[in-house]
């Protein structure tokens, strides 16, 4: 009795696996099983720096006028602020006509001198940043300087009204009395003090817009 070779062609019915089709032209996977079933290798994704990066000289080329004129906005209100504070800084220390008429005598006087100090300091130095970080960007770059003069804004500007406002009621009481060039001077020192908190004041809300406005564009 002979037996008869399997036959090694498949029936016509039976199923044939077909091997899966390649993805298209400019398709990223970032699947690595889907990368091996494809028959490629897995795509490497950028890293978060580089995409911040990118992010960031996208948002330089597309800075408009509002970018440049909220710069400019804060430049001026900073060296306005700067300006005030050292014209009361002057009109102060020049209050040295003895006796009652010392601003030394006075802590509220010394304290409002010191504030003046810090604030046309600290004024002066951030103009010039934002004069120098304008000039560098092209007048297109990002507004603000983050949360250090966000932050910093808020605490000279406090400092300043608690002093301007300490001073306040002995120049009045005094101005009652008498009126002369200490009073006159501390007087208009104290309003110069009201009209830098004021600018430093501004200067802090439009930082913290900034600030904000930054952190909400930022790629997740």
């Amino acid at each position: 009795m002979t037996t008869t070779p399997k036959s090694t062609t498949s029936s016509p019915g039976a199923y044939v696996a077909k091997p899966p089709t390649p993805p298209p032209p400019g398709y990223v996977v970032h699947n690595k099983a889907v990368a091996g079933r494809h028959g490629g290798a897995p795509a490497t994704t950028r890293s978060s720096s580089s995409a911040r990066h990118d992010y960031d000289d996208r948002h330089q080329q597309q800075a408009g006028p509002g970018a440049r004129a909220l710069d400019g906005l804060l430049l001026l209100l900073r060296a306005a602020a700067s300006v005030m504070s050292f014209v009361a800084v002057a009109l102060v220390a020049s209050c040295r006509h003895g006796d009652w008429m010392e601003f030394a005598r006075y802590p509220e006087y010394r304290c409002l001198l010191g504030a003046s100090v810090l604030a046309c300091v600290y004024s002066a130095a951030q103009a010039l940043r934002g004069f120098r970080r304008m000039r560098a960007t092209g007048y297109g770059g990002r507004s603000g300087g983050g949360l250090a003069e966000f932050a910093g804004d808020q605490v000279v500007a406090y400092l300043l009204i608690t002093a301007s406002a300490a001073a306040l009621p002995i120049t009045l009481r005094v101005r009652s009395a008498v009126l002369n060039v200490f009073t006159e001077a501390m007087t208009a020192a104290i309003s110069l003090g009201f009209i830098a908190f004021a600018a430093l004041a501004l200067s802090a809300m439009l930082s913290g817009f900034t600030l904000s406005s930054s952190a909400a564009a930022q790629p997740y």
